[in-house]
């Protein structure tokens, strides 16, 4: 019951602090998927050594306009271990301190002049295991390079992570069962949107997970985004685990979003691997923002369609439990 209780009090937050409104450049619509661009301390979260992440989403207007954007990020992972033991048996432990490091590239381009720009960033994270209540933390900074034809400046992204529970095999789509992080974008830029540059952002983000009906488990999540206007998306991705591992894929995925910006998104990913027991895994995901057009306010843009690709290293260690320990 408390589970629920928090489960909807996170819901009501969320819609509280939204506004029936929309702006020129909308979150992605596959939060999982540009995760640096999400919050900087999920650089290095996952359990593989390294990740490779390309998010690309194609936005359209009424007018015929568009707006693409292109997110490229690779990131690794580093425990610090301490060793353990004495009289010749000594193994190595892990301290709970966790760095990250990673890159990230982002561009947007546009039929509209002077809407094109390309950032570059730094990722560094840090993130500290509690053993006593089972829960982690994290922070995580972006120093970056923005410019474009006509104008050029550094900025800095920063942004928290709290996290309990580690899923140990499918974290493409969340690393820990109940998560929530914020995180502040483009900090020395002004809050209004321009043409040229994002401007300062604010995003909060929450997912948990529901594991209760066999093979199939639901992770319940939102986003919020201020940067002078309010915006949020709620909604849930379903997982389908089949009950043996077929040679090339073992799940599959399917959310329902609704944005204020009037839009439901629907999404859909299967994860494949490769044959051999040490090999790689392509997370794959497509969505499309459709227009609600039978509720009262217009959008402020016409629809949206987006692709996510996730690369990392896999051992192929068939647990029982889909969701870890």
């Amino acid at each position: 019951m408390k589970t629920r209780i928090k489960y909807i009090v996170v819901f009501v937050i969320f819609l509280l602090m939204g506004e029936q409104m929309a702006f020129a450049q909308q979150p992605h619509g596959i939060f999982w998927s540009p995760e640096l661009r999400l919050n900087p301390a999920f650089t290095g979260m996952m359990n593989a050594k390294w990740r490779i992440n390309e998010n690309y989403r194609r936005q359209s207007f009424e007018d015929g306009n568009y707006l693409k954007w292109s997110t490229l990020s690779a990131d690794i992972r580093k425990d610090i271990t301490k060793e353990v033991g004495g009289y010749g048996l000594k193994v190595q432990e892990a301290s709970g301190n966790t760095f990250g490091f990673g890159i990230m590239d982002d561009r947007r381009s546009s039929d509209s002049l002077g809407a094109d720009y390309i950032a570059d960033y730094f990722s560094l994270s840090y993130h500290r295991a509690l053993k006593k209540s089972g829960s982690s933390i994290g922070i995580g900074i972006q120093p970056g390079y923005m410019r474009n034809e006509n104008e050029k400046k550094f900025d800095l992204n920063a942004g928290f992570l709290w996290g309990k529970g580690v899923i140990s095999c499918w974290q493409e789509d969340q690393y820990f069962k109940n998560q929530f992080g914020f995180a502040a974008y483009n900090i020395f830029s002004n809050w209004a949107d321009s043409a040229i540059f994002p401007g300062r952002e604010v995003q909060a983000h929450a997912g948990f997970l529901i594991d209760k009906v066999e093979q199939f488990h639901f992770v319940v999540n939102g986003l919020y985004r201020y940067n002078g206007t309010n915006d949020f998306a709620l909604g849930t991705d379903v997982l389908f685990f089949p009950i043996v591992h077929y040679a090339y894929w073992d799940r599959a995925r399917l959310g329902l979003h609704y944005r204020s910006s009037n839009h439901l998104t629907f999404s859909a990913g299967l994860r494949f691997y490769g044959r051999g027991k040490k090999t790689l895994t392509l997370d794959g995901t497509i969505s499309y923002d459709m227009p609600m057009k039978f509720m009262d306010f217009e959008s402020k843009y016409k629809s949206a369609w987006e692709i996510g690709i996730v690369i990392i290293p896999f051992e192929k260690c068939w647990s029982l439990n889909k969701c870890g320990n």
